[in-house]
């Protein structure tokens, strides 16, 4: 125990104090004992040990002998601190051990010499035994004196004292000056309390025998370190916290096992470095996320305190609070120990879209992969890098060879990028023009050509007296016209190339409410709105139609054709619009003489009638407030429970049970339901929704409540997607519900229904409340 020599351990002594009664001795001399200083049990004058209890065995009786004769060598003085005096009132049998001896006496020195004058300080009326006997034995548990005991090697214990043992609250010191408070049983420091060391130390929380255990709070005032958790067996065992330094900003939070970090925890290096995932003794090991000083990010797998296995690695990261998918460099794949080993993609940042996918040995590029350049084009080889340097050429691909030797060849900086560059691939918007040509036109033509081609001897006088014949069918050049078209339409870019770059910056950010300052990205979702704002809707071209467009062609690298929150680098951007202006203005027909063009006039159109008048008008609800409070994430887990893309039909049968189904009551709202925060891309390319209690990860993982929209007719739905749709409704019937939505789509109408039920809500209670009020007294019926 803390009151021995070693302050280490207490000899615990459960044993009784009854000695057998020698006739040959007085009654006092058989009862009284030898007080002294005690490892375990100390004794006390009360009297207690003077009734008759209950026996125990002869070995606990002879453990009491031997205790009771070591009290000399132990105990230097035993002073009782009287118990405040009662009222005067009737005379009751006393409840304690202490009430049996003589008030106001207080112990001398014991001497080493014990003798029966000093046995006489205690003595006793034998008769009151007798009625002390008769009291039930649960009364011992209860503290029976407080007495102040001064040990022979300098401790000193004030405090409860019962059964000769510490028990209850008091105050024990060492010689040393170290010094506890608070709660004793059996001689043992257990309960709550608080102990200091003269080192300036302190811990104050739960004990169990003489050891810190349970929770409690640990301060080291000198280092100005503290550590609030559990304690097993007096080490840090459980779940605490211990920060390392008076700042707060050198911690660790989280498990531990005996004074080792192992399991869950989060540790915070300094106010720029942090870690938090799995531990092994001290060791990170597991899935995890570390932050260091010069702001680099890792997520993943960790073996031995080094990134192991699958991970994402951002350089120059930082903390994001806006709707903006910022540009990051970073390498998403596998790692060996510490270094980028195996398959992985290598995002080059800057904006523009440049990647490298495949394979990396010992932190470099080595062996196949494929290089996405800023404008899209493709570089792939089975031997692309050596060592982090372009390999070999493979003579069995001529494509490879050649765009491999062209890249090689250039010198400038792989952030220098202009939109209308030789190696954007316009070629395919062509051919997909050509293919879209009328069929009986191009059938004419043909039959046109087939006819000159067998009459090639009437010579050029026959061909002039013909009249309906076009000199341009006569020297129409496939070749010639192909790069006629492309050249024209590389110049409609480029006329447009400044609007262009500012409507993709303002689309990328639309969302945001304060200024930023860094290059962001555009997603699809905010894509739709820029077609929703130009009325592509109005024409009657969906958005699943304009996704199912671009995502044929492979070359553009989309990854999922409806996905709202995949990036659209400015490259893609461009062919999504040219996709758009051949499906609405390209003519159906060969062009007319030149300058007259397929798809180049097409673009142009498009823009001026469509793109430019419509930038900026923000319609619907993601960009008036709703897509910054509105859990996105959530909202497109709902979406996809429909079906990805779903239909109107789709939306009108989830959005009511069924009627033959009695036992699937509809879901109601309730105000504690609502997640309250804001969308934004904190880390990464990741969009998170931060809820305002402070839970950024797992608030996402549950199902979104929302509100009832059963209250609703399906024609007050049918209604909200007319006004998408101008298709579905035709001379006020019902033409189509099988049309395709979005999730872009699907969130448009969702908002608005949400506001049309809030709204029938109210009037409903309005109403309700008018009715109770209007109610005349005078039709009330009268108690007789």
């Amino acid at each position: 125990m803390y009151y021995v020599d070693s302050q280490k351990t207490l000899t615990r002594r459960e044993s009784s104090l009854v000695v057998e009664k020698d006739e040959t001795k007085s009654d006092y001399e058989a009862l009284s004992t030898a007080r002294g200083q005690s490892t375990a049990r100390l004794v006390s004058e009360s009297g207690a040990s003077l009734i008759a209890r209950q026996r125990g065995s002869v070995q606990r009786e002879l453990v009491t002998q031997l205790f009771e004769s070591m009290l000399d060598h132990i105990v230097e003085s035993w002073s009782v601190i009287e118990p405040p005096k009662p009222e005067e009132g009737p005379t009751e049998f006393p409840r304690t051990a202490s009430e049996l001896t003589l008030p106001g006496k207080k112990k001398k020195a014991i001497s080493g010499k014990s003798s029966k004058n000093k046995r006489s300080q205690s003595k006793i009326d034998l008769d009151n035994t007798q009625q002390e006997t008769a009291l039930p034995q649960g009364h011992w548990s209860c503290p029976d004196e407080r007495a102040i005991i001064k040990f022979r090697n300098g401790n000193l214990y004030e405090g409860s004292i019962s059964m000769k043992c510490m028990h209850g609250e008091g105050r024990f010191q060492w010689a040393d000056g170290t010094v506890y408070l608070g709660q004793f049983k059996d001689n043992e420091i257990r309960g709550k309390g608080f102990i200091q060391w003269k080192d300036d130390t302190w811990y104050e929380g739960q004990f169990v025998g003489n050891l810190r255990h349970g929770a409690g709070l640990y301060v080291d005032s000198r280092k100005q370190r503290s550590y609030a958790g559990g304690w097993f067996s007096g080490t840090k065992h459980g779940f605490g916290a211990i920060y390392y330094s008076g700042s707060f900003k050198n911690s660790y939070n989280g498990e531990w096992v005996s004074n080792v970090r192992h399991g869950f925890g989060s540790r915070e290096y300094c106010a720029l470095s942090g870690y938090k995932g799995y531990w092994d003794y001290y060791v990170r090991e597991g899935k995890g996320l570390m932050i260091w000083p010069n702001h680099d990010f890792y997520r993943g797998e960790w073996k031995n305190g080094v990134m192991s296995g699958y991970g994402i690695y951002i350089w120059d990261s930082y903390y994001n609070n806006d709707m903006s998918l910022p540009s990051i460099t970073a390498y998403r794949g596998n790692w060996d120990k510490g270094q980028r080993h195996g398959y992985g993609i290598l995002n080059l940042g800057f904006g523009l879209g440049s990647y490298y996918k495949g394979e990396f040995k010992n932190n470099n590029k080595h062996g196949p992969g494929t290089v996405i350049t800023n404008n899209g084009l493709i570089l792939q080889d089975k031997m692309l890098f050596i060592d982090d340097n372009f390999g070999p050429l493979n003579s069995n691909q001529e494509h490879n060879n050649y765009t491999l030797e062209c890249k090689r060849s250039q010198t400038q900086e792989p952030f220098e990028f202009d939109i209308c560059d030789q190696y954007i691939g316009l070629f395919y918007h062509i051919e997909q023009a050509l293919k879209e040509l009328d069929k009986e036109q191009e059938t004419r033509d043909m039959l046109i050509r087939e006819f000159y081609e067998n009459n090639k001897i009437l010579g050029s006088i026959s061909l002039q007296k013909n009249e309906n014949i076009k000199e341009n069918e006569i020297d129409f050049k496939f070749e010639e016209f192909l790069k006629f078209e492309e050249t024209s339409l590389r110049k409609a870019l480029q006329c447009y190339e400044i609007q262009l770059k500012q409507i993709y910056y303002k689309y990328a950010t639309i969302c945001n409410e304060e200024e930023i300052y860094y290059t962001p990205i555009l997603i699809r979702l905010y894509l739709w709105q820029l077609y929703f704002d130009c009325n592509i809707h109005e024409k009657h071209l969906t958005l699943v139609e304009i996704d199912n467009i671009f995502h044929a062609n492979p070359e553009w690298l989309a990854r999922s054709p409806h996905n709202p929150f995949e990036k659209i680098y400015f490259w893609q951007f461009l062919h999504g619009l040219i996709s758009i202006a051949r499906k609405l203005y390209a003519k159906r027909h060969l062009p007319e003489k030149r300058p007259d063009t397929i798809l180049a006039s097409a673009f142009r159109n498009f823009m001026d009638n469509d793109v430019l008048p419509g930038v900026g008008r923000k319609k619907g609800f993601l960009t008036s407030g709703y897509g910054l409070f509105v859990p996105l994430t959530g909202t497109y887990n709902l979406y996809r429970c429909l079906g990805e893309p779903c239909t109107v039909r789709d939306f009108l049968c989830a959005m009511k049970r069924p009627q033959h189904c009695t036992d699937l009551l509809q879901p109601t709202f309730r105000d504690d339901e609502v997640l309250l925060g804001r969308n934004a891309y904190v880390f990464g390319d990741e969009l998170t929704f931060i809820s305002e209690s402070a839970q950024l990860e797992d608030n996402t993982k549950e199902d979104l409540k929302l509100f009832n929209i059963g209250n609703l007719s399906s024609k007050a739905v049918i209604l909200f997607f007319s006004s998408i749709f101008p298709q579905i409704i035709k001379d006020d019937k019902i033409m189509s519900l099988d049309v395709k939505l979005t999730f872009f789509e699907f969130y448009q109408v969702l908002i608005a229904c949400v506001e049309e039920s809030i709204r029938l809500r109210n009037e409903e209670l309005k109403s309700q409340e008018k009715s109770t009020t209007s109610i005349p007294t005078d039709n009330l019926p009268k108690l007789k």
